[in-house]
């Protein structure tokens, strides 16, 4: 679980870099299981950094159209 010092450092960070950091997971992921008893296939790697890709595009919409006011 996250702390809250964390959760404050990755709400400071810009989407894209979220989103990059994300997509190094699934590779990083992917290159553990390239030596293991069931390798990941090339679909199912793509198919991982879409389902990335698709969940920040989600995100950024829903920040589109839920502007955020500034705290006072």
């Amino acid at each position: 679980m996250a702390t809250a010092v964390e959760i404050a450092a990755a709400e400071s960070r810009p989407l894209a870099d979220l989103e990059m950091d994300s997509v190094l997971a699934v590779e990083a992921a992917w290159g553990r299981r390239a030596h293991g008893r069931k390798p990941q296939t090339i679909p199912e790697f793509l198919d991982a950094v879409a389902a990335v890709h698709a969940r920040y595009a989600l995100r950024r919409e829903w920040l589109r159209t839920h502007p955020q006011g500034v705290a006072s």
